[in-house]
């Protein structure tokens, strides 16, 4: 059995919430990042709409298992700081309508 390696990938801390370190093979490490920057595209757009519309949208870019599940831990690790901000969520989405 061959045992892939582990590396260390870091989540920055962000709005005054502290970062996190995660254990993930090599292929999942641009996944979580590629999760962490769209949560932040989500988060400085005011015009961005739905969270879980663009969560679900850009999930489907990777494959079922490992690379999604890094995908999205990035994505919801990135608006939990945020969310529990010291210096408060505030994301002020205009674009609020449902659209699919």
């Amino acid at each position: 059995m061959i045992e892939q390696q582990r590396y260390l990938t870091r989540l920055p801390a962000h709005d005054g919430h502290p970062g996190a370190e995660f254990g993930w093979n090599e292929q999942n490490q641009e996944s979580f990042l590629h999760g962490v920057q769209q949560a932040q595209a989500w988060l400085d757009d005011a015009n961005s709409g739905w969270l879980w519309a663009n969560l679900l949208l850009e999930r489907q870019l990777f494959p079922p298992g490992a690379q999604r599940h890094a995908f999205e831990l990035g994505f919801l690790s990135r608006i939990h700081q945020r969310l529990c901000s010291p210096l408060g969520g505030g994301h002020l989405a205009r674009r609020t309508e449902l659209q699919l």
